[in-house]
């Protein structure tokens, strides 16, 4: 390969623009060319793509989120990857008091969760309408 092809060669895809295409051909070419069990499964692996698609756009702000409670309600010993298990087991213990400020931790987290595992369930889309409002006023 000379230079002068290297810089029209794209090398550097996203792991976004990788999982897009494969849930295309998924969706597209393995799906209705499979029956039964197979087009099942192929339908569950476009799916759990996706899950990992959102899940790597939306795993920023959850960590801030996450990162904002463990300060607030966490010793400072805590494990930063550990998060949401660390606050699950001090509310267990009622290390932590339930307040407003905590409620609206727990809904903002639960839409960030819900908008990667499944953001169409119906139910997100009635808890977003509720507590988007609230969530903004903080």
């Amino acid at each position: 390969m000379t230079r002068d092809t290297d810089a029209t060669i794209r090398s550097d895809v996203s792991s976004a623009e990788l999982l897009a295409a494969v849930t295309q051909f998924l969706k597209e070419r393995a799906v209705p060319a499979l029956t039964g069990r197979d087009q099942f499964n192929a339908r569950v692996a476009a799916n759990v793509l996706g899950i990992i698609d959102r899940e790597q756009a939306i795993a920023p702000r959850l960590a801030e989120l996450d990162d904002a409670a463990a300060s607030k309600w966490l010793p400072t010993d805590s494990s930063p990857s550990h998060t949401a298990v660390d606050i699950a087991r001090a509310l267990a213990n009622r290390k932590i008091t339930i307040d407003d400020d905590f409620i609206q931790y727990l809904k903002a987290r639960q839409l960030l969760v819900t908008a990667i595992n499944n953001p169409r369930y119906p139910s997100r889309t009635i808890a977003e309408e509720r507590w988007r409002g609230a969530l903004e006023d903080d």
